[in-house]
């Protein structure tokens, strides 16, 4: 297994502030650490886990655009979503700052929105 760093296109949610008159359309994204066999498992197990997804009903044809990007290979235990996994999150030790930023690196990625000039 590998690990992933997934990052879904700017999404939306209707956050209900009233349940009478409801609320705005707010804009949010899907930011996952995914540990998959590879980058078409990390994109669904990321989409599956988004927390405002209700609406979404298993089909693939209404999958977001994700930039992925592989972070670390060999990572043991099943596929899984590892955002919230010590390891992952305060176990660097003396550089911590920068592995943790390192690791939520994106980088570039055109097709999402991010990067560029």
């Amino acid at each position: 297994m590998n690990l992933y760093l997934v990052i879904s296109e700017e999404l939306e949610y209707h956050a209900i502030i009233d349940p009478e008159i409801g609320g705005p359309w707010e804009p949010y994204w899907i930011a996952e650490l995914v540990v998959a066999r590879n980058h078409s498992q990390a994109r669904y197990l990321a989409w599956k886990a988004d927390r405002y997804g209700c609406r979404w009903d298993y089909d693939l044809r209404e999958m977001p655009k994700f930039a992925v990007r592989l972070k670390e290979k060999g990572v043991e235990g099943p596929a899984r979503i590892a955002s919230d996994e010590h390891r992952f999150t305060g176990d660097f030790g003396e550089d911590y700052e920068r592995e943790y930023d390192a690791l939520w690196d994106i980088g570039k990625a055109l097709h999402i929105g991010i990067g560029g000039e």
